[in-house]
């Protein structure tokens, strides 16, 4: 029964003797283990530096198992340390294993990873090592991820940017998860369309995942490297994140423009002077700029090029 928390026969029996009933001896156990009561002792002892039995008060000594929601939850906790160190080490070795393989010739820039685990995994190990910088682009298709590790990472001080593709935003329970990951600290961005789907992690390491009409019904990524293609990729971000819209998630995604205002929208960033917009409208050049007033505070904009901006990565325009 407890073969996974590495306990041996005489091990799992005393300690399963001690949950179904607390205060027994060593002299108690050594018949059910059949073996001496300085053997049981021994056992005892480790059971104790496991945190799974204590010794209670009094002579002689007597034992009782510790609760296990506590005690056997802390050896889960360990076991999962553990598998994420193994997880680590096998990535590093991995590594050191392709780099072998290329000794003597240029190093990959780029290797592609096929299949939903994989590319789920590679996104799990980019955002669990960074170190200070995240950025993302994200846009449909979900791979099902909901970047818990990102999380972890913000409350650990590094810093996540997020620029979401305006489809994205309609995928269900989307704005919930965004608003959980803005009350951690992640700084999100919308604009109509982002290029691609982006992980860059600190300038190490960048991962780009295809959309499936590039390769089929098989998710795939590609895995960069230190490169000029990485930096490149790190300043594509750069420029679009400029450009982007800063994404308020506890407000309503859009507030739709009236028809009128939508026309509005769509002659000024056409280049339309106040006075032929206002003509096409049949409105007054005051109520014109009025009504562009308040567009642009409901855009969060400063200027009708900002405005024109952000209308557009609303889907207004």
């Amino acid at each position: 029964m407890l073969e996974a928390f590495q306990l041996g026969d005489a091990e799992e029996m005393l300690y399963l003797a001690l949950v179904d009933a607390p205060g027994l001896t060593a002299a108690d156990l050594a018949p059910l283990a059949k073996t001496t009561e300085d053997e049981v002792h021994e056992i005892l002892g480790g059971l104790e530096s496991a945190g799974l039995v204590t010794r209670l008060p009094g002579t002689p000594r007597r034992y009782t198992a510790i609760e296990p929601g506590v005690g056997l939850a802390a050896l889960i906790a360990a076991q999962e340390e553990r598998v994420q160190r193994a997880r680590t080490a096998a990535y590093q070795i991995a590594e050191r294993f392709r780099l072998s393989r290329d000794a003597g010739s240029r190093r990959d820039i780029v290797d592609v990873v096929v299949g939903a685990p994989t590319v789920r995994q590679q996104i799990y190990d980019l955002e669990r090592l960074t170190c200070a910088d995240l950025r993302m682009f994200e846009k449909p298709p979900c791979l099902g991820l909901d970047h818990g590790v990102a999380v972890k990472q913000l409350v650990g001080g590094v810093r996540v940017r997020c620029l979401y593709d305006r489809a994205s935003l309609d995928q269900p329970g989307r704005i919930a998860n965004i608003q959980g990951m803005r009350a951690a600290g992640e700084e999100g961005r919308v604009m109509l369309r982002v290029p691609f789907k982006l992980l860059i992690g600190d300038n190490q390491s960048g991962l780009i995942i295809l959309a499936p009409e590039e390769v089929g019904c098989t998710p795939t990524a590609l895995v960069v490297r230190p490169s000029a293609l990485l930096d490149g990729l790190a300043e594509l971000f750069e420029i679009v994140w400029r450009s982007a819209i800063a994404l308020q998630p506890t407000e309503p995604v859009t507030d739709a423009p009236s028809e009128q205002e939508r026309q509005l929208l769509a002659l000024l960033a056409a280049g339309t002077t106040d006075e032929a917009v206002a003509r096409r409208l049949g409105l007054s050049r005051r109520t014109v700029q009025r009504q562009m007033q308040q567009l642009m505070r409901r855009l969060g904009a400063d200027s009708r090029f900002q405005a024109g901006l952000q209308a557009k990565a609303r889907g207004w325009l």
